[in-house]
C-alpha cells in the first residue's frame, strides 16, 4: 500500500515538471455483476447476472498529451447476485445482493484521436478496503471451512472512452476481473470462485 501512495507523489512531483501532465478528481457509478464457478455446489449455488449499483471517487493523473499515461487512486464498492438454493427437496432458492469497497488502482494508456475524444485501457489492482459478508454467511451454510469470502487483493482491467464537455471529463469504461475476486478452498478440495464484470461512468475535472 505505501508503495502505491509513494508512486501517487511521485506523479504529483511530475506534475511541475512536465508541462503536459495533469491531476483531478472525479466520482460517478459502477454497475457490476458477479461470474460464479460453485464447483460441487452447482446445484446450491448458481450467478445472476442481476447488476447492482455502487459508488466510485478518486484522483487521477494525467502525464502526456496525444498519447498519456493515467494512474488512478480509486474508492470503490461493487458487487453482484448470487442465488443459493438450500439443501433438501423442495427448497426455495434465495438471492443474496453482494456488495465488496475496494481501493482500485488503475494504469491506464491512453490516446486522444481529436482534441476533446480520449481512448484509453489498463490494469487494475484492486484492493480489498470491507465486504459485507453476506456471502460469506450464506456458503457458511454448506461449508464453515473459511473466514472470508473474497480475495484481499485481485487484479482486472479497464478500457474504455472519455469526453471532454464544457470543462468536465466524462468516462465511460468496461470492467473485467483477470484473477478471481473471491477463491475459496475447502477441506475436500472443491473450490468456488467468481469474477467480477460491469460497466464504470465516471464525472471529473482538472484542478492542477
Amino acid at each position: 500500500m505505501k508503495k502505491v501512495f509513494l508512486a501517487f507523489a511521485a506523479l504529483l512531483t511530475a506534475h511541475f515538471t512536465y508541462a503536459q501532465s495533469g491531476i483531478g478528481i472525479k466520482g460517478g457509478v459502477n454497475l457490476s455483476n458477479v461470474y460464479t464457478d460453485a464447483g460441487s455446489f452447482k446445484n446450491n449455488i448458481n450467478q445472476s447476472l442481476d447488476t447492482k449499483t455502487g459508488w466510485v471517487f478518486g484522483v487521477w493523473g494525467r502525464l502526456g498529451n496525444r498519447f498519456y499515461l493515467q494512474p488512478e487512486l480509486l474508492a470503490s464498492t461493487k458487487g453482484g447476485k448470487v442465488e443459493f438454493t438450500p439443501s433438501g427437496s423442495g427448497a426455495s432458492p434465495t438471492i443474496v445482493d453482494v456488495k465488496t469497497t475496494y481501493l482500485d488502482v488503475p494504469l491506464l494508456v491512453g490516446f486522444k484521436p481529436v482534441k476533446f475524444i480520449r481512448l484509453m485501457a489498463g490494469p487494475v489492482a484492486s484492493i480489498k478496503l470491507r465486504e459485507d459478508e453476506k456471502l460469506l454467511e450464506a456458503i457458511k451454510t454448506y461449508s464453515n471451512d473459511t473466514d472470508q469470502a473474497f480475495e484481499k487483493m485481485s487484479y482486472g482491467y479497464q478500457l474504455g472512452v472519455g469526453i471532454k464537455l464544457l470543462g468536465l471529463e466524462l468516462d465511460l469504461r468496461k470492467e473485467g476481473s483477470l484473477s478471481d475476486v473471491s477463491a475459496i478452498k475447502f477441506s475436500n478440495n472443491e473450490k468456488f470462485s467468481q469474477k467480477l464484470n460491469g460497466w464504470q461512468f465516471t464525472v471529473g475535472f482538472k484542478i492542477l
